[in-house]
């Protein structure tokens, strides 16, 4: 993981949040209040615009890798076919001990620039003894 990779941006765009999406990701939650918890988290932040883009711009080495945290911040839930503005950004790398820490942003905004959702997910990456 390349710790000068703080602060860049990995994707900006514009997303749907289609009403067959939603609906798929319910049949596949399976539970009671699974309709309303695909509203919640239609999408994985990081990987939005495809695994690629973010693993590229950490230049992160996934077999020595993992998922090491993920937070949301949630304002409000999706609408099913909404337009939304998206942007993922590389917000920290830092070392501690033997391993290398790097954190993506991702937020999620409404066509008037409010916010509807972020999520912080932090990788880990072991850079030696």
């Amino acid at each position: 993981m390349r710790v000068d990779a703080a602060g860049t941006l990995v994707y900006e765009g514009e997303e749907i949040v289609s009403a067959t999406q939603l609906r798929k990701l319910a049949e596949a939650i399976d539970t009671p209040a699974a309709t309303e918890t695909a509203t919640l988290v239609p999408w994985f932040g990081p990987t939005v615009a495809g695994e690629k883009q973010f693993v590229e711009a950490l230049d992160l080495d996934l077999s020595r890798a993992l998922l090491a945290g993920l937070s949301y911040e949630w304002v409000r839930p999706f609408v099913a076919d909404e337009s939304v503005a998206v942007r993922v950004l590389i917000a920290k790398v830092f070392d501690k001990g033997t391993n290398r820490f790097g954190v993506v942003v991702t937020e999620f905004s409404d066509k008037s620039g409010q916010l509807i959702h972020r999520q912080n997910a932090t990788f880990i990456e072991s850079i030696g003894a």
